[in-house]
């Protein structure tokens, strides 16, 4: 699902506030939409939107190695700043698969 079409189904007042609690989100957690662990919000990246990100940047790290994900803005949830979390519209399984930037 593209930005543009998230925009319609949420409504544009909805996908604004998502954006500005992920521009202030660094270092939540980052679970799939069956709540597995996927990694930390390292940074979100603006290409083309400005009042929403495009993308997210996850860093997890394993044993010696540091890895990073990049999921698309479409793919969020929900934002729990109290928790720290983002919720994320994909299964663990999907997101172990996206190639590593």
């Amino acid at each position: 699902m593209e930005a543009r079409e998230k925009t319609s189904e949420l409504g544009h007042e909805e996908v604004v506030r998502i954006g500005r609690l992920l521009a202030s989100a660094k270092g939540y957690r980052v679970l799939s939409s069956e709540g597995r662990f996927l990694g930390l919000l390292d940074h979100v990246r603006y290409e083309r939107h400005s009042d929403h990100p495009d993308e997210l940047v996850l860093r997890r790290r394993t044993m010696l190695w540091r890895r990073r994900r990049v999921v698309p803005f479409s793919a969020v949830e929900a934002v729990d700043p109290r928790a720290g979390t983002v919720s994320l519209r994909i299964d663990a399984d999907a997101a172990e698969r996206s190639p590593s930037p």
